[in-house]
């Protein structure tokens, strides 16, 4: 009888745990997570190239990597004529605005990206990396479905 209780204990105590872990989401293209703890969504392109979008401390990151060449460029680095480009429109990567009542620049992007469509490309450039190859936008409206900028900046 103890042995049952202990097994039984074991099993619970192991379903709660797995309940409690978060896990990746798959959106078309797009993979990650955007709730919880963590707010981070990814995608890879043909040339390998991967692109994260992601959300903490009251700002938004734009990160493209290469493991094959192993470098990685960041929104945040201070990199010059830094853009991410939906289609053929250019949007500035930078959390920070000139004048108070003007909307922050990586929130324009934000919400781009919450309605780009599936037959979107996305595309990373800065003067240091050039441009980056095209990223598929499939999956990525579904991801962002619901999510707002102030939810993105909520991340802690």
């Amino acid at each position: 009888m103890n042995k049952i209780r202990i097994a039984l204990s074991t099993v619970l105590l192991i379903s709660a745990s797995v309940s409690a872990a978060v896990t990746e989401q798959e959106w078309g293209n797009w993979y990650g997570n955007t709730g919880g703890m963590e707010f981070a969504l990814n995608t890879q392109n043909r040339a390998g190239q991967a692109l994260t979008v992601s959300c903490s401390n009251k700002q938004m990151l734009v990160t493209l990597s290469s493991q094959k060449e192993n470098w990685s460029a960041r929104s945040d680095e201070a990199l010059d004529d830094l853009y991410l480009r939906i289609n053929n429109k250019t949007y500035e990567l930078s959390n920070d605005t000139m004048f108070p009542n003007e909307p922050v620049p990586a929130q324009l992007v934000f919400e781009a990206l919450a309605h780009a469509k599936a037959s979107d490309t996305i595309v990373f450039t800065s003067r240091q990396t050039g441009d980056s190859k095209p990223f598929s936008a499939r999956g990525l409206n579904e991801a962002l479905k619901g999510i707002t900028w102030q939810d993105c900046m909520n991340q802690s």
